[in-house]
């Protein structure tokens, strides 16, 4: 079994309902399990204007799954809560659920539909508090997860990030009695 984490965001439509969903859609495939969720944060966009906000957690996953299976089982998720890929060109657009393969063990990877570690994951306060949360410590790029989220801060006072309010599904920083 394999640690994966996953960043999850969502803005248009019941954004929670849709990161809830997608949490359990995630821990289904055989030898794989749901290990940790973070709390969810209310985020804004990072690099183009959208007129909603952003929720957002990050996912502990314990898996067999090689990344490639993970990312189409990922990918199925996303079509299942409505998610229109745009045709590329960099456009930014609304999301009804985004979900990305930051971390898979020590794996570093680069394909043309893959690159772990996520390339933009340590320039993303909506990706790192979530992960510091259920990693600490957790090296990415040689450096801790904290150390990134002091660097970006810094440099993108821009981003904001706050923890969103209990949801009624009880998930904030849900780690399973065998995580503990």
């Amino acid at each position: 079994m394999h640690e994966a984490y996953l960043s999850l965001g969502a803005n248009l439509g019941d954004r929670e309902a849709a990161l809830s969903g997608a949490i359990d859609e995630l821990g289904k495939p055989e030898h794989t399990e749901v290990a940790a969720v973070s709390a969810f944060y209310e985020t804004s966009p990072v690099g183009y204007r959208l007129e909603h906000p952003f929720l957002n957690c990050a996912v502990k996953l314990r898996t067999s799954l090689p990344p490639p299976v993970l990312l189409e089982h990922c990918q199925r998720i996303e079509r299942e809560f409505g998610r229109e890929r745009n045709g590329g060109g960099g456009q930014m657009r609304c999301r009804t659920l985004d979900i990305d393969i930051i971390l898979y063990g020590q794996l570093t990877l680069q394909t043309p539909g893959l690159v772990i570690p996520h390339p933009e994951a340590t320039r993303r306060l909506f990706v790192l508090v979530p992960l510091a949360e259920i990693a600490q410590g957790i090296i990415i790029g040689g450096r801790a997860v904290e150390e990134w989220i002091e660097l970006t801060r810094a440099e993108h006072p821009e981003q904001e990030i706050r923890r969103y309010p209990a949801n009624s599904r009880g998930r904030r920083g849900f780690f399973p009695s065998s995580a503990r």
